[in-house]
């Protein structure tokens, strides 16, 4: 009997984890082939291959915000064999925004892997207008209330909810002008139609450069180290807490036996310390992480909380 019971306990915990991966991996990306998030999908797969000897494949899964693909991982089976890269987008924003669309509970639906990389907001103003930093921004907005607008690539989107925080937390009022895509947001930024906006950093530094926009800030709590000398929106009074990034992580289905999450954790954490990597990512502005599964867990609950105070405020919850 006790043999039996050993043979059990190693079958179907560490061992699992010394076994694994015995068959093809899927990660899915749950957005368009060819963004941010697909790339780091693909990056992950070709340094899990190397690490393990074993197939690991990409497969798109986009559509409906990125519900399409986050449910699907939600319901596949926790064997390890289906991973999910995605954004705070899909489980932080939709869960409390798009309910219907949503099959899963963002804080037990999956099981965390790591963190894998967080990218900033910068926020740009059109450089006609006579605002140089946030105080002034503040300033702004308050000597002209309600005449101040500002952009984004869309409702409920990263950028635009890194404005309302900013309306929020000050008790500022302005308006927002959502736009199909960061493109044609921050085009209208350059030609004064709107005032400002939270950009990517990928799409917002090379404007800045030329002199078409006005950085005043990047939304990360620390500085971007591609501009160290841009402030943090953090940094000034009243304003300690705001912070607003786009992350990636790593997730499971929900009740993966632990030992596997700790080795693909172990394996995800070793692929971002690859120096080549660091310097693919992080000289456009996305800092590569890798945190444990309870760091990651802990990240999702406080952010939930976070956006979700802000989601509130603005009544942005679409039922």
């Amino acid at each position: 009997m006790l043999a039996a019971a050993l043979a059990v306990a190693f079958s179907t915990g560490s061992g699992a984890a010394v076994d694994y991966p015995t068959q093809v991996v899927r990660i899915i990306s749950p957005f368009s082939p060819g963004g941010g998030n697909d790339l780091m999908a693909r990056e992950l797969a070709r340094r899990f291959s190397e690490q393990w000897d074993k197939t690991v494949i990409v497969e798109d899964k986009p559509g409906g915000n990125g519900d399409i693909g986050t449910n699907y991982v939600a319901d596949s089976a926790p064997d390890g064999n289906t991973l999910l890269v995605t954004t705070n987008a899909t489980i932080v924003i939709n869960p409390q925004m798009f309910k219907k669309a949503v099959r899963f509970d963002p804080q037990t639906g999956f099981a965390p892997v790591s963190l894998l990389a967080k990218q900033p907001f910068i926020l740009v103003v059109n450089p006609k207008l006579p605002i140089h930093s946030v105080p002034e921004l503040i300033a702004y907005a308050r000597a002209h209330p309600g005449e101040l607008n500002f952009g984004s690539s869309g409702s409920g989107g990263g950028a635009h909810l890194a404005g309302e925080m900013l309306k929020s937390m000050l008790g500022l009022k302005m308006t927002h002008v959502p736009y199909k895509g960061v493109a044609p947001a921050l085009t209208d930024v350059m030609a004064g139609h709107i005032d400002f906006m939270f950009g990517s950093i990928l799409a917002s530094q090379p404007l800045v450069r030329d002199g078409r926009l006005r950085a005043i800030a990047v939304s990360s709590k620390e500085r971007n180290p591609t501009m160290p000398d841009l402030p943090s929106v953090s940094e000034f009074p009243g304003l300690a807490s705001f912070e607003s990034d786009l992350w990636y992580g790593l997730l499971a289905p929900a009740k993966t036996d632990p030992a596997i999450i700790d080795k693909i954790n172990q394996a995800a954490v070793k692929a971002l310390n690859d120096p080549q990597l660091k310097d693919r990512f992080e000289k456009e502005g996305t800092v590569l992480v890798g945190s444990t599964p309870a760091e990651f867990k802990a990240l999702i609950a406080k952010d939930l909380s976070k956006w979700g105070a802000v989601i509130k405020a603005a009544n942005l919850v679409s039922n």
